[in-house]
């Protein structure tokens, strides 16, 4: 009888259909499988994060390498008798930019141009010796800031310094850095900046007047 009794329940555990529920095997995979891609994404992240901060820290040192050098180069052009700018800056607006078109173009040989003193600084006028210099013309850079002149060997930094004590000090400053005309090419340029003011404001800075002037033979020598 126990013989017999083992093997109905061998016949009928053999004999049984076992369901398994489908969420069983899926969940425990697409757990795993979660896990995976959080893993993947974040170690992507990582490597984004550590490029952009290798490439942020050569950015940077190659910014220093370039007001270092060109430190240099203001430093002989404050020695060099021949590059002084500071005394050619205008001190009105209508010196700047006279409103005859004639005289604009016949007067200043000095490339100058004015901006706005607030904002971005957009250009409001220049004369015939910066269109000569940076080949563009007038009508091509009103309304629009300086930036159109910079490019990868600019001195930003020494740029920035310059803006900064113009302000603070509100006394002409200069600093050589590396501009671009319109065609591309680079020249070393001597950037003499100082404040024009208007009486009829009160006295108020109301505008930057900027001398460009290439020093790139003279840098070479």
């Amino acid at each position: 009888r126990k013989s017999q009794c083992k093997r109905i329940i061998i016949q009928t555990i053999f004999s049984s259909t076992i369901i398994v529920d489908p969420l069983v095997l899926i969940l425990p995979f697409s757990s795993f499988s979660a896990t995976m891609v959080a893993t993947v994404n974040q170690d992507q992240e990582e490597k984004v994060a550590r490029w952009q901060l290798v490439r942020r820290l050569k950015r940077h040192l190659r910014l220093r390498k370039i007001h270092k050098n060109d430190a240099k180069l203001l430093q002989q052009a404050d020695d060099d008798d021949t590059l002084d700018t500071l005394s050619l800056l205008p001190r009105t607006l209508s010196d700047a930019l006279p409103e005859d078109p004639e005289e604009r173009a016949k007067g200043n040989i000095h490339a100058i141009v004015v901006t706005e003193c607030t904002g971005a600084f957009n250009m409001i006028g220049c004369n015939k010796a910066w269109e000569n210099l940076c080949g563009y013309e007038e009508c091509e850079i009103v309304g629009k800031d300086s930036s159109i002149l910079q490019g990868p060997d600019t001195n930003h930094i020494g740029l920035r310094d310059a803006v900064q004590r113009l302000f603070e000090e509100e006394k002409p400053v200069r600093c050589v850095t590396t501009n671009y005309r319109k065609d591309g090419s680079k020249f070393t340029n001597l950037l003499t900046l100082g404040p024009i003011y208007d009486a009829t404001k009160g006295g108020k800075m109301t505008h930057v007047v900027a001398i460009l002037k290439d020093i790139g033979k003279v840098s070479s020598k």
